[in-house]
């Protein structure tokens, strides 16, 4: 049996990564993994005041907050590895992502490191995670030095990575030089939910679903659903955020992943929308595929990947109210078509995004490194 430390990033959409996995290794011990896992979040107070943004310099991306924290946040990861690794009952170690494994370079050689990625810092620096304003982006060169320096370590000494996609794949070896036979793709995973009768709402539903409502696009579908879509349609919001209801707006709060309530609203949907301009991949859209749930999606991160090139699922460059209220009623419209496309997904899912093989991929990978 290997012992396993898995290290969770556990934000944002990183959170929903890594424990399937886990939870897939210790349903079948006959994989001969045993998982522990920690997590880098939250913070100990001591070291959190050190992530802390700095007014006035964050408005302009200036404070340095995209260094700062994934430095203090690896400093912690190692801090809670020291005593599992000093005990000799850890062998190997998996991190999501290098974000929170910057402080492991020093890792004994006897212990395999790998590195689960959705984006490599390369990757991020020509989105907006790294900056917003045209000023950050211009020091870019001198703010993000150390990342690199680190990160291209952390690649080198790595046993195995991970990445989610195939992007992150060709990143790694375009951009960064290293070797084909120490990647290995593990993209999120999910089970492929038993095939449920569609609805048959008197008004169709749309469903979003995205802890961080602002982040992930959800202002540009309310605005496109009340100009275009309330009369007809229902909008059903499952979020964290602060989103006040209106005719025709249905708001869920505290739904957790994989319950009864949050299930139900998979059931009940006729269409799935994530017009997400700021994402790496987009694990929601794998859960609307394995639903059975027609999707219209931005084209950012792998979401064409994950969308097949839009073989699975719309995808828009433009997210404007107008066309997002086209794609949407084409969807709701256009029944063989969107028929097509849920079918393609589902075949989708269970030929590169299901649980079950991916998990066996990974155990074999811990037992040869």
């Amino acid at each position: 049996m290997r012992r396993v430390i898995f290290v969770n990033e556990n934000t944002l959409g990183h959170a929903s990564y890594m424990l399937p996995f886990v939870q897939e290794l210790q349903r079948r011990p006959e994989l001969g993994v045993e998982p522990r896992v920690i997590d880098a979040m939250p913070l100990p107070r001591n070291l959190a005041r050190w992530a802390i943004s700095i007014r006035g310099l964050r408005k302009l991306d200036l404070d340095l907050s995209n260094s700062r924290w994934r430095l203090v946040a690896s400093k912690h990861v190692r801090n809670l590895l020291e005593p599992l690794l000093g005990s000799n009952e850890v062998d190997s170690v998996v991190v999501s992502t290098q974000s929170v494994a910057l402080d492991l370079l020093d890792l004994p050689k006897s212990v395999p490191l790998h590195i689960c990625l959705d984006a490599t810092f390369s990757q991020l620096a020509r989105s907006k995670w790294f900056a917003h304003s045209a000023a950050s982006r211009y020091l870019h060169p001198l703010t993000l030095a150390p990342l690199y320096r680190r990160e291209r370590a952390l690649f080198e000494k790595s046993s195995c990575l991970f990445p989610w996609s195939l992007g992150v794949r060709q990143s790694l070896i375009d951009e960064y030089g290293l070797c084909r036979s120490k990647i290995q793709c593990l993209p999120p995973s999910v089970s492929l939910s038993m095939e449920t009768q569609k609805p048959h709402n008197l008004r169709p539903r749309i469903l979003f679903i995205g802890g961080d409502f602002y982040r992930k696009g959800g202002p540009a579908l309310l605005d496109c659903f009340q100009k275009y879509l309330a009369l007809n349609c229902e909008l059903h919001i499952v979020t964290q955020s602060d989103v006040a209801p209106s005719p025709g707006v249905h708001i869920h709060r505290n739904v957790k992943a994989n319950s009864p309530t949050w299930k139900a609203q998979w059931e009940q949907a006729d269409v799935f929308v994530f017009p997400s301009t700021l994402e790496t991949f987009g694990i929601v859209l794998l859960e609307a595929l394995a639903h059975g749930v027609p999707v219209v999606a931005t084209d950012v991160g792998a979401a064409a990947e994950v969308l097949d090139q839009g073989r699975c699922g719309v995808l828009l460059e433009d997210t404007s109210p107008l066309a997002l209220a086209r794609a949407i009623e084409s969807v709701l419209n256009d029944k063989e078509n969107t028929r097509s496309r849920i079918e393609r997904g589902r075949q989708r899912v269970s030929r590169d995004f299901d649980i079950t093989k991916n998990t066996e991929q990974l155990a074999d990978c811990l037992h040869r490194w």
